[in-house]
């Protein structure tokens, strides 16, 4: 592919670069929108920046201007009296949205994400995640003292999950397996979808304690019945004699040493007739748009090791905890079902 028909839009090379170095102004424009709920206050009627200013209790003319600029770039628009509407992009920020992204724009623009990338420079110069040298910790170990931003990610993660739910479950029958165990599943968003449209799996939801914790979805109803909490440490343990552990997005936040370490608790735990499903995002080569490329900068910037991978690297990584690849499996979005079996000797100590 060639540098021009990689551009993101068809314009002459320096306005292009222009455009591509002011976009960092768009994610926490969206942010602030997400955050003082705009799209669900304009979801009914059209409403003035003078009428938002009063129920989000903000500076008229400054949230004009926010508007002002989301009109430009597809979120919300202006009609000929000056009421902002909805559009379809802004319609993705609504609470009550089916795949709503609003707590996944929250987290883009949260000061404790955004912070870090303003070091960017360092991180390809040392290798060490900028996240760890502006607040001074990594980021696993900050969110465990800020139960407030570990909520943030928490409902973010959740927010993605709804949104690629369908597609996993259109590439894939859990229905086979007697026994699911969601290993670094959140607030249990996956699970729930998978156990809705599996009636006869029971399923586990293992994650730290704090977060199982606010596995609300879980805690009631229908699911609640054929499915359990564990709290754990993944790199210790994960329930065992499961037929079917699945993973997903969870790898591409480790190194691989850490990331073997997962798939080994996993091997342990596993019975032998039982499959391991990643559902990751797998690296395109060079010269290719590809979403992967977005998510392993982030990485690149937010942790200390974590990646994102090709397949050949997701097979070695399986290979060496004692799982063999049985297939692939697009989704038709930008995730994989990588499904493996496990093979050789009982890794249980």
């Amino acid at each position: 592919m060639t540098a021009q028909t990689s551009q993101p839009f068809p314009l002459p090379a320096e306005p292009a670069m222009v455009g591509l170095l002011v976009a960092y102004m768009i994610t926490p424009a969206i942010s602030a929108a997400a955050g003082l709920r705009i799209a669900d206050l304009v979801a009914a009627a059209p409403k003035t920046a003078d009428d938002l200013a009063r129920e989000t209790s903000t500076d008229a003319d400054s949230l004009g201007r926010l508007l002002r600029f989301l009109t430009a770039v597809g979120i919300f628009e202006e009609d000929s009296s000056g009421a902002y509407r909805q559009t379809p992009l802004s319609a993705t920020l609504c609470s009550a949205a089916p795949a709503s992204l609003r707590d996944f724009a929250v987290m883009c623009g949260s000061e404790f994400n955004w912070r870090p990338w303003g070091d960017l420079r360092n991180t390809i110069a040392t290798g060490q995640p900028a996240f760890n040298r502006v607040h001074g910790v990594s980021i696993v170990d900050h969110l465990m003292a800020h139960p407030d931003h570990a909520e943030i990610v928490n409902a973010a993660m959740t927010a993605l999950s709804s949104v690629e739910l369908s597609e996993i479950l259109a590439a894939y029958d859990f229905s086979r397996f007697h026994r699911i165990v969601d290993v670094g599943g959140g607030h249990g968003g996956l699970l729930y979808g998978i156990l809705s449209a599996s009636p006869r799996s029971r399923g586990v939801l293992a994650d730290q304690p704090s977060v199982v914790a606010g596995a609300v979805t879980l805690h009631a109803g229908p699911i609640a019945q054929r499915c359990d909490l564990a709290g754990v440490d993944f790199f210790e343990e994960v329930p065992a004699g499961a037929d079917a552990y699945v993973a997903k997005s969870v790898i591409h936040d480790w190194s691989d040493e850490d990331a073997v370490r997962i798939l080994k608790t996993c091997r342990r735990a596993i019975r032998d007739d039982g499959r391991m499903l990643l559902i990751e995002r797998m690296v395109k080569p060079s010269n290719e748009y590809d979403p992967a490329k977005f998510v392993d900068m982030a990485m690149l910037v937010l942790t200390p090791g974590g990646r994102e991978r090709s397949e050949a690297d997701f097979r070695a990584l399986l290979d060496e905890a004692g799982f063999s690849v049985t297939r692939v499996i697009p989704t038709g979005g930008t995730l994989s079902i990588i499904e493996s079996r496990p093979v050789g000797p009982s890794l249980v100590n």
